[in-house]
């Protein structure tokens, strides 16, 4: 221990190490063992690597315990490195050539002891021609090609996602996507070397690159995405392409756009999740301008939220609405209080939306007024693995401007990239067989895991960590990194009806909307014909037979109004991208909560479940304004609202109820593409809150007492408006409520 060690140029190819003196941690050639995935050296394997590599750990431990207290043995003393690294503590352990260890017959690599000081330090010269030697030593070979996916062999799990490959020699490059042992993954294209013009450009012609192509690991070469200020207002592709026609991000002054190199570009197509140490508490608001999410479940700065709902809840435009708020709810003056107001967007177009490669997206958000954002998409007929590129494309804009202590807005359109490649991977790569293991602690065929505080399935840990090392990229940095911030809005539709059952009926689904269908008609019930009708008046029995048939016809109506519809959503492109409820709710457990979208209407916007919608972060990420008026009350009001209509009797309590949660849903309606700045939902909140005139009514009635106030509040106290929108974190005033009071 406490030797430093350094790669000799013998021909037997053990190392060699330098001065025992010399107290620097040992550098040894690592062998990875085990499954390598996305941003991690080591990840999860399979259940019979698991068993297998935490028994030998234990020997190596062992062996290095009894090396500690064995004296050297005169100058010179031999020993062995295990080079087996543990997935978790990612130990280095010390072996006597008589140990227990070397007698159990571990693979291990000679290392000479030398405890003379007069041996020499590495010359400049020699360090360089070492790194050099590095740069070429791993070599692969491609084992076969799926269109601009290579599936790669003899790639070290220890070499990180994003380096770059040289493969064959045709002159593709691949950018390593992940690892799934015994196979690695890569991306080919070509161009973006900074020696050709041009973007680099997806390469799937099966004459540039074919199965027995070597391949050459270009282990300080990392795949960088165009720098920051090129990509602002622009539609790129997952290599940082221009999809827009514009000109080619990176390329300035008669130099070429380089990929490899970090001078001039922007953040790393693949980054590890920051660290404990470098991440911040949320403490700030994001104000998404949509009443629902910022009331119901508000989203903080550096927060990883999920969006859900059946098609046809138009999550996607939930996501555009967000982004083109950011224009409109911090209004001149937030714009120009710093850093903290301002917000810099990216938007994903990764799944249904990138039906044209995103374009259609890009109008709306130049049509609607948004500011500072940048569209990621990809190829209408992506594979996963190009749609997983522009996932992470999408994560690598956004890092590069949090980079610059800038607060960042993601919404990502779809999860299938992210979820189909991890398949993908799956099936090109099966698991890894192991030789037979007869002894006692041999695993079973189900081999269970203890992965953060849960024991699952080894398989279903490894699918997690790989979806969990993508997702934990969102993060509020600490000051010493910026201060800056990424927010995720994440769009995953689930299958229809997978949550029907929880709904049951109107009554008991908690959701903050109209108790009606899409279109805002409630369900027409046709009643039966009454007892005794046969000897009521003829005119009686008339009125009741019209009214019975008018029923019928509304019914008829509606019915063929909602098969119209059903029609139209069964033609969705959305449709391709559902995920089964599973998967959905072990998002859910991954993020920091979830925005459940129950409904849908031009008219009244976005109905939410109120008891399945949650934010983890709670008050923290609430804005200042609004936690001054108990904003999270009114979750509790609207499910005890909801629970009296089903179980209590009839009395002035249960109408009282029914009519505070009517009110609530008035305040909270809110037509597609329209943005509530934050001073006009404090508005609406006082006066819902602190005012008589909200009690006893009905939603439509509450909606207008609210936009009347507004209105005046806008006209008679201009200054505290602006000062609440400049301010999201800050609690109002006791003269900013005196203020609002004397609205009412």
């Amino acid at each position: 221990r406490g030797v430093r060690v350094r790669r000799a140029r013998a021909h037997d190819g053990h190392a060699h190490p330098a001065s025992p003196h010399d107290t620097r941690t040992p550098r040894l050639p690592p062998r990875a063992f085990g499954v390598g995935m996305a941003g991690v050296s080591h990840a999860m394997s399979p259940a019979s690597v698991f068993a297998s590599t935490a028994r030998r750990s234990a020997r190596l431990f062992t062996a290095a315990a009894h090396l500690a207290h064995r004296p050297p043995a005169g100058a010179a003393c031999a020993s062995r490195a295990a080079g087996i690294h543990p997935p978790v503590c990612r130990a280095r352990a010390f072996a006597h050539p008589g140990s227990h260890a070397s007698a159990r017959g571990l693979h291990v690599s000679r290392v000479r002891a030398v405890a003379d000081p007069a041996v020499p330090e590495p010359s400049e010269a020699e360090t360089r021609a070492e790194a050099d030697e590095d740069e070429t030593r791993r070599a692969g070979v491609v084992h076969s090609v799926e269109g601009s996916l290579a599936i790669l062999e003899g790639i070290g799990g220890d070499i990180k996602p994003g380096t770059l490959l040289a493969i064959g020699d045709a002159g593709a490059t691949g950018v390593l996507l992940s690892h799934r042992e015994p196979k690695s993954f890569a991306l080919l294209y070509v161009g973006g070397d900074g020696a050709t013009p041009g973007a680099p450009r997806l390469a799937s012609d099966e004459s540039i690159t074919k199965p027995g192509d070597a391949v050459v690991v270009r282990r300080s070469a990392r795949f960088h995405m165009p720098p920051e200020s090129d990509v602002v207002n622009r539609r790129i592709g997952p290599l940082g392409e221009p999809l827009d026609g514009g000109s080619v991000p990176g390329e300035a002054d008669g130099k070429f756009r380089d990929a490899a190199s970090a001078t001039g570009s922007g953040s790393e197509l693949f980054r590890e999740p920051p660290s404990v140490e470098d991440r911040k508490p949320i403490t700030t608001p994001l104000v998404t301008g949509v009443k629902p999410i910022d009331i119901l479940t508000p989203v903080g700065r550096g927060q990883c939220m999920l969006l859900t709902g059946e098609v046809g809840t138009n999550l996607s435009e939930l996501g555009l609405n967000a982004v083109v708020a950011q224009a409109k709810v911090l209004g001149q003056e937030g714009k120009q209080s710093g850093k903290n107001a301002s917000v810099r967007c990216v938007y994903g177009a990764v799944g249904a939306a990138a039906f044209d490669s995103g374009a259609n997206a890009f109008a709306q958000l130049k049509e609607q007024g948004a500011v500072d954002f940048t569209v990621v998409s990809c190829a209408p007929d992506a594979s996963l693995a190009e749609r997983y590129a522009a996932t992470c494309a999408a994560f690598a804009v956004a890092e590069g401007a949090r980079g610059e202590g800038k607060d960042v807005l993601l919404v990502l359109d779809d999860f299938t990239g992210l979820v189909g490649f991890s398949r993908d991977m799956a099936r090109l790569s099966p698991q890894l067989e192991m030789a037979e293991d007869d002894s006692e602690d041999a695993p079973s065929a189900e081999q269970m895991v203890e992965y953060e505080g849960m024991i699952i399935n080894a398989l279903l840990a490894e699918r997690r960590r790989f979806l969990g090392m993508t997702l934990q990229r969102v993060a509020r940095l600490n000051d010493k990194l910026g201060g800056g911030s990424l927010t995720l809005l994440g769009v995953m539709y689930h299958e229809a009806g997978a949550y029907r059952g929880k709904r049951a009926s109107e009554k008991n689904s908690g959701t903050v909307g109209e108790a009606a269908d899409d279109d805002g008609d409630a369900t027409v019930v046709v009643p039966a014909l009454p007892a005794g009708f046969d000897d009521m008046p003829e005119a009686t029995r008339k009125k009741i037979e019209a009214v019975i048939e008018e029923r019928k016809r509304l019914a008829e109506a509606a019915k063929a109004s909602r098969a119209e519809k059903d029609a139209a959503l069964s033609a969705a492109p959305e449709n391709d991208f559902t995920q089964p409820r599973p998967l959905v709710e072990e998002f859910m457990s991954i993020t920091d909560g979830q925005v459940f979208v129950e409904s849908f209407s031009r008219d009244k916007g976005w109905g939410v479940s109120v008891k399945d919608s949650v934010s983890r972060v709670g008050s923290p990420g609430a804005a200042g304004p609004l936690t001054s008026l108990n904003v999270l009350q009114l979750r509790l009001d609207v499910m005890q609202a909801d629970d009296m209509s089903v179980f209590g009797g009839d009395g002035a309590e249960k109408d009282g109820m029914r009519s505070r949660s009517s009110a609530i849903r008035g305040f909270l309606r809110q037509a597609p593409g329209s943005a509530a700045k934050l001073s006009q939902q404090t508005v609406g909140l006082y006066a819902l809150q602190r005012t008589k005139e909200m009690s006893n009514v009905n939603a439509e009635e509450a909606a207008a007492f609210v936009a009347a106030a507004v209105a005046k509040a806008e006209k008679e106290i201009p200054e505290v408006m602006r000062d609440i929108d400049a301010h999201p974190s800050k609690k109002l005033s006791a003269e900013a409520q005196e203020k609002l009071a004397g609205l009412f």
